[in-house]
């Protein structure tokens, strides 16, 4: 077990610790409770590699809530963007003709 610094994430006190899976394992029931008091978070290895991480429930449904917000704002400039590129209007009876449809289909 390490505690974590990185170039983006560089600290003494890093709440961020590094283990194996096995480590976690074998120390389950405290990592959990330190993890639930939010005093750690745990980047999981595997032979090796960070695999997973493991968080407590209120920063999940925090990143859940970001996550939300900044796809509503993603879609929010792409439905600008596409306005700003036409500002053409068509009218229905051209669009049923661009479209191949007969009056009597709509």
């Amino acid at each position: 077990m390490e505690r974590v610094t990185t170039e983006q994430y560089t600290a003494e006190n890093s709440s961020i610790l590094r283990m194996t899976a096995a480590e976690f394992q074998d120390n389950f029931d405290e990592m959990v409770n330190r993890i639930a008091e939010s005093e750690e978070r745990v980047i999981l290895t595997k032979d090796g590699k960070d695999v997973a991480a493991v968080i407590s429930l209120e920063e999940f449904w925090f990143l859940e809530r970001a996550i939300a917000q900044l796809e509503d704002e993603i879609d929010l400039e792409a439905i600008r963007a596409a306005k700003t590129e036409t500002e053409e209007n068509i009218s229905l009876a051209d669009l049923k003709k661009e479209l191949g449809l007969s009056q009597k289909m709509i």
